[in-house]
């Protein structure tokens, strides 16, 4: 997905030139649909009548919500059956079949439209907030399609709630230049984390868990400490260049990852991990299971409900669910020591802190290995310590990653604990070497190879 960035270039073009020509608010909208429609269709144009009908089959169940006992269950089960159709169905069907010891007769070749989970997630958001009475259903078709189609997040997210979006869909947009400097900041820096971080730790990542018995066990080691900040740097970068978007346009959307590896406990990382898709499972989902108001047991079978599914959502796959389960436990006994000997049994900061990581970077592991005995290979040769050494060629990854810690650090200490909005003005010319410095770096080292968004397969 190379095309990605000259594809958010074109869109955002043509919404800032809407924004300078047009000055009501329907103008506006008219034009920044019609860019977000023209940036899904560069993808697949067949795939954007889904997305159409996602937002058609809401914004009418929205309205007849108090008046009709079906638009609630027809309004949820048209996005959720597309989804499990595209995503789940050849899944239930091996696993059924694996059940009863049957092969199956054929297999459905679907391909998977892009953004589909995440256009959901907001499909759903929206039409729960109306049936809660939080916001009002709305009248007119173009600000719901905005809102499921707008063009940085029906991709990947963030998964921005539909009562911290819709209202800024009814507003007429100017071109401000405090607006401008920091979403073009943000955008780079996006690219910058994608493009030059994120696709070069993805070349080790790749080899090694390609034929993880082929290298030596330091290596395997780096390669998985690899994959996380790989992650991390993918879709961190891919929000900053989708909050840097909408921010160009005057738009605020739902902060998405806040030093996610500084965390104290699994329950601290879930809060600075995908923000936006935990505070949805949080709202959507474990809040109503019953969340912590049940007494302890139905806590854990709530935390583990709500895990389970979002490893589903994630991937159908069992490496996904197996993925979802663990970190359900991992929360559930972090509940259980935080209600028993939380208050007399403090860990010191940086052992929690080394502790959380190495758990979650385990966790990972089921994330991008490929099927069980590939994971099984990577846990072999990370505990098995058969051979000694880095593979030469990639001794030059440790320097880099030891780099890349000493300097989030320091930028952590720098900066408060509310994320990083980087905010130089860019008229003085100190900043602005800055600003192009960074260009510079991004169009020198970035990886040319094709490296697709990790989350825009979800």
């Amino acid at each position: 997905m190379r095309f990605f960035p000259l594809v958010f270039s074109i869109a955002l073009l043509i919404s800032l030139l809407s924004m300078r020509w047009l000055q009501e608010a329907k103008r506006q909208n008219v034009a920044l649909l019609l860019s977000s429609y023209l940036f899904y269709a560069w993808w697949d144009w067949r795939f954007l009548f889904l997305l159409v009908l996602t937002s058609v089959t809401v914004w009418q169940a929205a309205k007849h919500l108090h008046d009709s006992r079906v638009a609630l269950p027809v309004g949820l089960g048209i996005p959720l059956l597309s989804l499990g159709v595209c995503k789940y169905l050849n899944f239930f069907l091996d696993s059924f079949y694996a059940m009863i010891g049957s092969a199956p007769s054929h297999t459905w070749s679907l391909m998977l439209p892009l953004g589909i989970s995440f256009y959901t997630f907001l499909a759903i958001s929206y039409l729960l907030d109306v049936y809660h009475g939080k916001i009002p259903a709305e009248e007119n078709f173009l600000i719901v399609a905005l809102y499921i189609g707008f063009f940085p997040t029906v991709v990947s997210g963030p998964i921005t709630k539909a009562q911290n979006l819709i209202g800024q869909f009814h507003e007429a947009r100017a071109i401000r230049w405090e607006n401008l400097q920091i979403g073009i900041q943000l955008f780079i820096m996006g690219c910058l984390k994608k493009s030059v971080l994120a696709d070069r730790i993805g070349v080790l990542v790749d080899d090694v868990y390609g034929a993880p018995l082929a290298f030596d066990s330091s290596t395997v080691w780096l390669a998985v400490i690899g994959y996380s900040l790989q992650l991390y740097f993918d879709f961190s970068g891919y929000s900053d260049m989708a909050i840097g978007c909408a921010r160009c346009l005057g738009f605020t959307l739902s902060e998405n990852f806040n030093l996610p590896y500084i965390a104290e406990n699994i329950s601290e990382f879930w809060k600075r991990w995908h923000i936006s898709l935990s505070s949805w499972f949080q709202e959507y989902l474990y809040i109503p299971l019953g969340g912590s108001r049940s007494g302890l047991l139905k806590t854990y079978r709530n935390l583990l409900v709500t895990m389970l599914v979002c490893g589903l959502w994630h991937g159908a796959a069992w490496n996904f669910v197996l993925w979802g389960l663990i970190h359900g436990c991992l929360l559930c006994l972090y509940h259980l020591y935080a209600s028993s000997l939380g208050k007399s049994v403090q860990l010191p900061k940086m052992l929690g802190i080394g502790v959380t990581y190495l758990s979650v970077a385990f966790c990972w592991v089921f994330f991008r290995g490929t099927d069980m005995q590939n994971i099984t290979d990577i846990f072999y040769r990370l505990f098995a310590w058969e051979s000694f050494g880095v593979h030469q060629m990639y001794v030059y990854a440790w320097l880099s990653i030891i780099l890349l810690i000493a300097v989030s650090l320091y930028s952590a200490r720098r900066n408060n604990r509310n994320g990083l909005i980087p905010n130089m003005d860019i008229r003085k010319p100190s900043r602005f070497f800055i600003l192009w410095l960074e260009i510079f770096v991004l169009l020198g080292l970035m990886y040319t190879g094709n490296n697709p968004f990790v989350y825009a397969s979800f």
